[in-house]
This record gives C-alpha cells, structure tokens and sequence, in this order.
C-alpha cells in the first residue's frame, strides 16, 4: 500500500498529537528520518571506498611483489653470494645485461621467427644448481622445489647438469605470437638456483621484447 504526502503528513500529525512531549512535531520527525537516512548513506558510500581502495591495492601489491627476484626462505638479496652476468643476441643484434639499472630492450613484430644466444657467465669460484631460460608475460617467482613461476611462455632451456665458472652459450628459438599488438611487451627471463653458502632462487629478466 503507497502513501501520497498529503496522508504521510495527517499521519504524522495524528501521531505527534498523541504524543506528551512538546517538542515532538512533524518536522522533528521529519528531521530524524532524514539525519537516520544520511548516516546509512554515508556508512554505505564509506564501505563502497573501502572496497574499491582494496580492489586498487591488491594488484599494485602483487605487481610490486613478483616482478624482482624471488628469493628462497633463507636469503635476502644483501646474502646472495652471487650474481649472474648475460650477454644477448637477437636476430644478430647483441646486448650486454646490465648488473645494475634499467633491463635492456628489443623491438620485434609479431610473427617473427628470433634466434637468441644467450651467454650466461658465471663468476669464478660459483657454482650454479640449475637454470632455466623463457619467456615471461611480467610475473617471475619461484616455487616448490626451485621451480620457476611465469618463465614457460614457453620455456626454452632448461640445464641437466650444474654450471661453474665460465660461459656457457645457449641457443633458442621463439616465434612471437602474431596476435600481440603493438607496444605490448614479453620479456626473456632467467630463473636459477644455488645452494653455495646459502640456498637461494633467483628469477629476474634479461631482456624486454617490445612490439613493433
């Protein structure tokens, strides 16, 4: 049953007539109800930004969390008792992995067919358990057992045996999906392990492939 406001009001009267108070009239009611209807829109409008605050930091967190190295529970980038250097050629056209700054980058078009080298070289008196090489969409990590996450898209070279001192050159094959579009973005990773000192797994990129 719907109220039109001229028998909500008569309504109201009859009520606040029946009431003793003398301060309570149609327009207090009035008042209240609309001071109890702006607390419930404001505790609503409050939860809907807490919502959308978390919906905001949940991938901002994840980015931030799997894009470095992952390391194993029993070492911290200050105790790794060593890194990897690589030198990379595309197609021809070689890079030399920076130990510090920004990863370097290749432009290529989708569809195309790359032959990658990549020289891993492994500083004296070090020893590598393992290594893997792929292609990752921007997630690396590291999971049971040291085996990588986000490196098999595809993965395209995986060691039987440990590596020591020295280069050691792989040679790879990757055709790039054609249905990337320009700008998007793959990178060449690296994901390995040592168990020199302290156990540690690495997962870090090597090279950026851009799309024409």
């Amino acid at each position: 049953m719907s109220l039109d406001k001229q028998e909500l009001r008569q309504r109201l009267e009859a009520v606040a007539a029946q009431v003793s108070a003398p301060r309570l009239t149609v327009e207090g009611l009035v008042r209240r109800i609309r001071r109890r209807r702006a607390r419930i829109i404001g505790l609503v409008s409050g939860s809907l930004l807490a919502v959308a605050a978390i919906a905001v930091a949940v991938p901002i967190g994840l980015s931030l969390t799997s894009t470095g190295p992952a390391l194993g529970p029993s070492a911290s980038p200050e105790k790794l008792p060593f890194s990897l250097s690589y030198t990379v050629a595309v197609n021809g056209q070689s890079v030399v992995f920076p130990k510090n700054g920004t990863t370097p980058s290749f432009t290529v078009t989708p569809g195309e067919d790359l032959r990658i080298n990549v020289d891993v070289i492994v500083p004296a008196h070090a020893r590598v358990a393992a290594l893997w090489l792929g292609i990752s969409k921007g997630i690396l990590g590291s999971g049971p057992k040291h085996r990588p996450i986000g490196i098999n898209y595809p993965m395209l070279a995986h060691t039987r045996r440990p590596l020591g001192p020295g280069s050691h050159r792989f040679r790879l094959r990757w055709t790039v999906p054609a249905g990337l579009r320009p700008g998007a973005s793959r990178l060449l990773a690296a994901a390995w392990y040592t168990r020199q000192g302290v156990t540690a797994d690495v997962a870090e990129p090597i090279v950026t492939l851009i799309m024409r």
